[in-house]
């Protein structure tokens, strides 16, 4: 298991806005069985857990790999997270390898026993309130839509049903839009699920097509909330090495709102037209503030 350390506690006391809430990330890497997927599995998560350095704390990145993505590692694990987690919290969950069904049970696989339906399906709700992610983009994964889909989930599974049975293309592909500008639609220098979903699809029939084979695979995605909660930010702000020191600090502060407007906008359908308005003004021009003293204090 790998634990990314975080390189910053951003302590900052921001009377002045409500409480952010955090985002939770864990990365399964399953069994490859073969070299060729074992790199690509590998390659995969190292980029989910690099993107996701944008978004949240390092210390709230965990990816398993290995001997380490054991059933019950992971069991401890999202036990721990759900009772550090608040109704604001959001988690991610990425399953990255193979997966298996019987026609009956759904199982991703990893060393020792595999992580099973029931298991991923109370990992989920085991999770405090609502608005969190799963992707999962092994074959068979469409085995788990029906016991998975739910009003406080986002759901991606790489194919339609447990009888899509070949290695899917559709992880890479979903991986890739991550740091890919094409797949930034409304060109807000964000991923969103929603986008990285469609991106990954387009690709998937565009290879396909390419091959003049048919899919072997059609992705799926459930629930609502996909086109707000974002995954990794494009070309992420960098603080030269001769700025004020007062820049980081500033930069922090713009960061966590820009993730406090992502958390507000997937709490929309809970609030007051009104009061969702007024706070997203709040924020909005809290962040240009900070913006426009970033670039005085940068000489821009």
């Amino acid at each position: 298991m790998k634990k990314i350390l975080s390189f910053s506690s951003l302590a900052l006391s921001f009377i002045w806005l409500p409480a952010q809430a955090e985002l939770y990330v864990t990365i399964v890497q399953g069994l490859g069985g073969e070299p060729r997927f074992e790199e690509q599995f590998h390659e995969q998560s190292r980029i989910i857990a690099e993107e996701s350095a944008a978004l949240t704390d390092d210390d709230k990145i965990m990816l398993f790999t290995g001997e380490d993505a054991t059933r019950d590692n992971l069991l401890q694990h999202f036990s721990s997270i759900s009772s550090q987690m608040t109704d604001a919290d959001r988690a991610a969950v990425y399953l990255i390898g193979h997966g298996s069904f019987d026609g009956e049970e759904y199982k991703f696989n990893i060393p020792g026993l595999d992580i099973s339906t029931a298991d991923i399906v109370n990992i989920m709700s085991g999770f405090p309130g609502e608005n969190h992610f799963i992707l999962n983009t092994s074959s068979t994964s469409g085995a788990l839509l029906e016991p998975l889909e739910n009003e406080n989930r986002i759901l991606i599974t790489a194919t339609r049903s447990g009888n899509e049975r070949n290695a899917t293309y559709f992880g890479q592909y979903f991986v890739e839009a991550l740091n890919n500008e094409a797949a930034d639609l409304n060109k807000n220098n964000s991923i969103s699920v929603q986008e990285a979903f469609d991106y990954a699809q387009r690709q998937v029939a565009d290879y396909f097509e390419s091959q003049g084979q048919l899919a072997t695979e059609h992705s799926e995605i459930r629930g609502d909330g996909a086109a707000q909660f974002n995954l990794a930010r494009i070309n992420p702000t960098e603080i030269a090495p001769d700025a004020p020191p007062e820049v980081a600090d500033l930069q922090a502060q713009s960061d966590a709102i820009n993730r406090q407007i992502e958390d507000l906008q997937l709490r929309r359908n809970e609030l007051g037209n009104q009061e969702y308005l007024q706070q997203l003004q709040e924020l909005i021009l809290e962040s240009a503030r900070i913006n426009e003293e970033i670039e005085q204090l940068s000489g821009n």
